[in-house]
């Protein structure tokens, strides 16, 4: 899929970073383009925790140059607050009353539905209650045996029986659940808005990068990887530049640990050793990555081999 195939993606500038907002642009960056980006943001259901993140995706210098020079996708500022008339902000005020009445009537659904799995746990709690009052009312002045011994299999029948509601009681029951008005508004799920609803138009901004020689490398080397069919993330975590997967990163392992270098910069010894032994035990292979003179990527991999 190109960019001639449907609408350009929007890439929002915000504070240095690039995000990508909308859940169907950042399937479509991963499926057709292969952008994997980072997810950055809390999932509302999980909130507490970062194993598992969600939107915004945020992308790599080197992932959003590549997006704007192939034409994919146009960058935007993320500083501008989207204006929004009284309309708007009157409809979005329903929406959310309108969720919390329907979140409110879950609750009321919910609270009915652990009333009737309840219900022998509460019958059997009213019936204990009952046994204590008539043993206190029987026992304070009973003096005769006969009137003991009959009281004792008389409770004792009815510890057998298993006790349960009536239809009388749980309507009783069901009644006071209705009459509940004690929904907090602030215990419920609010619905956060990540995208203006409203098409007003926005102005392309300029992207200012790569600034120096080294950036113009990496995002060279990125682009050429990915030309060949690649997927690449960030490879801060292994000590190289990028990592590179041959298929998507939730199937495959990554290969390599892609190393930028100036094609007049040198290597020390120790440096060359450094990554071999960090490739072998990693189980990658690192790629020395640099441009030629004639302007092509050179790829020179390290692999160790141990000594005899």
């Amino acid at each position: 899929m190109d960019s001639t195939q449907g609408a350009m993606i929007d890439l929002y500038l915000c504070h240095g970073h690039v995000y990508v907002w909308n859940a169907p642009d950042a399937c479509a960056l991963r499926e057709h383009h292969r952008i994997v980006g980072t997810f950055v943001g809390a999932l509302p259901r999980l909130p507490r925790q970062n194993v598992r993140l969600g939107r915004p995706l945020q992308l790599m210098p080197e992932e959003t140059t590549l997006l704007l020079n192939k034409g994919i996708a146009r960058l935007l500022d993320g500083n501008i607050l989207p204006k929004t008339d009284e309309d708007a902000l009157q409809a979005l005020k329903e929406h959310r009353q309108q969720s919390f009445r329907e979140q409110a009537e879950m609750c009321k659904s919910e609270r009915k539905r652990k009333l009737h799995e309840m219900a022998s746990v509460i019958a059997k709690g009213r019936a204990a209650k009952r046994r204590k009052l008539a043993q206190k009312t029987d026992g304070v002045n009973s003096s005769s045996s006969t009137k003991d011994a009959e009281s004792s299999s008389l409770d004792q029948t009815k510890v057998e029986e298993e006790p349960s509601l009536t239809t009388e009681e749980m309507k009783e029951l069901e009644t006071k659940l209705d009459k509940t008005t004690g929904y907090n508004e602030q215990a419920f799920l609010v619905q956060i808005m990540t995208e203006q609803v409203t098409q007003e138009p926005q102005e392309v901004i300029p992207w200012h990068y790569p600034t120096t020689d080294r950036e113009a490398l990496r995002c060279e080397v990125f682009q050429d990887l990915w030309e060949k069919g690649y997927f690449l993330t960030s490879g801060g975590k292994f000590g190289g530049d990028f990592l590179v997967y041959p298929g998507d990163p939730f199937r495959y392992h990554s290969f390599y640990i892609a190393v930028c270098l100036q094609r007049s910069e040198t290597m020390e010894a120790l440096d060359i050793v450094r990554l071999g032994r960090l490739g072998s035990n990693v189980k990658k292979t690192v790629l020395l990555c640099s441009e030629s003179e004639t302007g092509e990527m050179t790829y020179t991999s390290l692999q160790w081999t141990g000594m005899n």
